[in-house]
């Protein structure tokens, strides 16, 4: 009788517990920050989550796809809403610039958070600027990448944070075709 007792008891307390449990968001593979989220940034999964917890829910997955990661973003950890488009990606001092290149005028597996620089080049049709394509190398970090459809012909859009100084040179060397990026390495 004590046994019939005891296990009636077990099921109702872990069916309380499992009662509570709800569907969240979770980060699916390492999100970068300033990085766009998008639907293959997350997963669902089902955990309790208790009183004080800021968790972004299945419902509200609309809420985030499409905004910026305001911090780095670990796989596995719960989505906070505070974790979403918070914070501006570009910071004081810095200014977002787009860059449309070819292949093979960059790294074909450059992703957000990357640090490269953007390198003066001649254009092909050598009726470049000259100066410009002798100047020095620019430090960026690739905030976001529009890859171009296969065989499209199409550029690959690069959202580049930059300082505000070399903001307009790297816009010059973008419309005039002259430009180039080179991942730098962590000791770089």
């Amino acid at each position: 009788m004590l046994l019939v007792l005891g296990c009636a008891l077990a099921f109702v307390d872990a069916s309380v517990h499992l009662g509570s449990r709800e569907e969240v968001l979770v980060v699916a593979q390492p999100v970068a920050a300033g990085q766009v989220l998008t639907a293959a940034d997350l997963r669902a999964a089902r955990v309790s989550t208790g009183s004080g917890l800021d968790v972004v829910l299945v419902g509200g997955e609309s809420s985030v796809i499409g905004r910026r990661a305001a911090v780095p973003l670990v796989a596995g950890s719960l989505l906070s809403a505070t974790e979403v488009g918070a914070a501006p990606p570009i910071g004081s001092g810095s200014d977002e610039v787009a860059v449309g290149l070819k292949a093979g005028a960059f790294p074909p597996d450059l992703a957000p958070g990357d640090r490269v620089q953007v390198v003066p080049v001649a254009s092909a049709s050598g009726g470049g600027t000259g100066s410009m394509a002798s100047g020095s190398p620019v430090d960026a970090t690739v905030l976001a990448v529009d890859a171009a459809p296969p065989g499209s012909g199409s550029p690959t859009v690069f959202s580049l944070q930059v300082a505000s100084a070399d903001a307009d040179e790297v816009a010059s060397l973008a419309a005039a075709g002259e430009a180039s990026l080179i991942e730098v390495g962590a000791g770089g």
